[in-house]
């Protein structure tokens, strides 16, 4: 029965299908099952990585189990030393009927320079 298209029209015929090779019975020294593909031998990779997960566990083990230690030793004298104080002075502005706190320094505050401004326009009667 030859088959058809979606436009009815048929297809050629299949071409023969070619042999295939004969499996091999022994691989590497072991019987090869008739179902089975052949693979490669994972012995190398398994020795290998579980050399490598050793190696890490031990590397973690060693860095939590590993005393502290500091970056640079600390200097007993210098320690000892007093560390300069950064005193910080601030002002405060008081409205008019408030007090200073006790034991703060009053500085009155600075007179207003006093300002001329001279205004001239066309209708005082300067010409420009």
């Amino acid at each position: 029965m030859a088959r058809a298209t979606a436009t009815g029209r048929p297809l050629p015929p299949r071409p023969a299908a070619r042999p295939l090779p004969p499996r091999p019975t022994v691989l590497a020294g072991r019987p090869v099952h008739p179902g089975s593909r052949a693979r490669p031998d994972p012995t190398g990779h398994r020795v290998a990585f579980g050399l490598a997960s050793l190696a890490a566990a031990s590397a973690l083990v060693t860095a939590f189990l590993a005393p502290a230690t500091s970056a640079a030793p600390v200097d007993q004298v210098a320690a000892a030393d007093p560390l300069p104080v950064q005193h910080v002075t601030r002002y405060v502005t008081l409205q008019p009927g408030e007090t200073p706190p006790p034991n703060a320094t009053v500085a009155q505050a600075p007179a207003a320079t006093p300002r001329v401004v001279v205004v001239t326009t066309r209708q005082s009667g300067t010409k420009r």
